[in-house]
């Protein structure tokens, strides 16, 4: 397959990393000037693996991609697709296995409801460098169609995934799936980045497991208010085990807070608010994470625009 992988981070890095040595043609779209360098003189390494790729800025590159594969921020989720639909074939699919809600409407409100498939994976990776990343731990995907109809192209995509040692499967009830990251994704994510724990140290500390067990069960009640009849013992299997087997996994909005960058906190943490307000639920442990980490992106926008104070001699 000729693939597109729309950001080059951390999970962007491992999928178009491993499809590229299973074979498929593979090309990043990155905004990022020196991690575009880096990956076309270096290519992409996972742990001690390398292989090669190429990459390039967005609107530097001419395409007809089977599959374009977006691991943007969600915030950035519609200029992506407006940036770099132009990349793909007359009959070619977007895959989006994002964190939070709402992006496969995003997409669809640019290719088109049919040509969108939704997904979820729960592969532990962090970037270490540019086009570097450590794999600390195994994961898996579930991707079915946007629309909910059965169509060849949902299971052509799983298995090359699957083959690319993705553990991939065609799954009708995804969106389900996508809850349940959803909510797994506000808990662990969200104490990371406010404690600056690792998922093993979340562990460790009983009052921080407490509060992400808290999470889980709002977050959990919001999705059935929704409709979404997630299973919560199968979120705390989840959430548990990533505890026992992810022990020094960085979750990404970990990631965002060491780096200065904004948080998902909005598509994730926000979202789950905005559905449990739509429902006229109340949701204190969410409530109050999500404020906080709403904090904490303030305190990094600030950084970034403050000038630095220069004594006078």
């Amino acid at each position: 397959m000729r693939i597109v992988v729309v950001g080059a981070g951390a999970m962007g890095t491992l999928f178009g990393g491993r499809l590229a040595r299973a074979g498929h043609e593979v090309a990043f779209i990155e905004t990022d000037a020196a991690r575009v360098d880096a990956i076309n003189a270096d290519g992409v390494f996972e742990n001690d693996a390398v292989v090669r790729c190429r990459a390039s800025l967005p609107g530097a590159t001419k395409g007809n991609a089977d599959l374009l594969i977006l691991f943007t921020k969600s915030a950035h989720t519609g200029t992506a697709i407006r940036q770099n639909a132009g990349l793909l074939a007359t009959d070619g699919q977007v895959l989006t296995l994002q964190n939070g809600l709402g992006n496969g409407r995003t997409i669809a409100g640019i290719v088109g409801t049919d040509r969108v498939l939704v997904g979820i994976t729960n592969w532990p990776a962090d970037l270490v460098g540019h086009g570097r990343i450590h794999v600390s731990g195994a994961g898996t995907v579930k991707l079915w169609s946007l629309d909910g109809v059965n169509r060849p192209v949902i299971h052509h995509v799983a298995s090359a995934l699957d083959d690319a040692n993705l553990c991939a499967a065609a799954e009708p009830s995804v969106e389900v799936a996508i809850w349940e990251k959803v909510i797994f994704n506000a808990a662990l994510n969200g104490i990371a980045a406010l404690t600056g724990l690792t998922v093993g140290q979340i562990g460790e500390v009983q009052a921080v497991r407490s509060i992400t067990l808290r999470l889980v069960a709002e977050g959990v009640r919001i999705a059935h208010a929704s409709g979404a009849m997630v299973e919560e013992n199968k979120v705390l299997a989840n959430v548990s085990f990533a505890l026992a087997n992810h022990r020094d996994h960085k979750p990404s909005m970990l990631q965002d807070v060491e780096a200065g960058r904004i948080t998902e906190v909005d598509a994730i943490q926000g979202g789950l608010l905005d559905a449990a307000t739509a429902h006229g639920l109340t949701s204190p442990v969410l409530e109050t994470c999500t404020a906080l980490l709403r904090g904490v992106d303030a305190r990094s926008t600030l950084a970034r625009h403050q000038t630095p104070h220069v004594p006078t001699p």
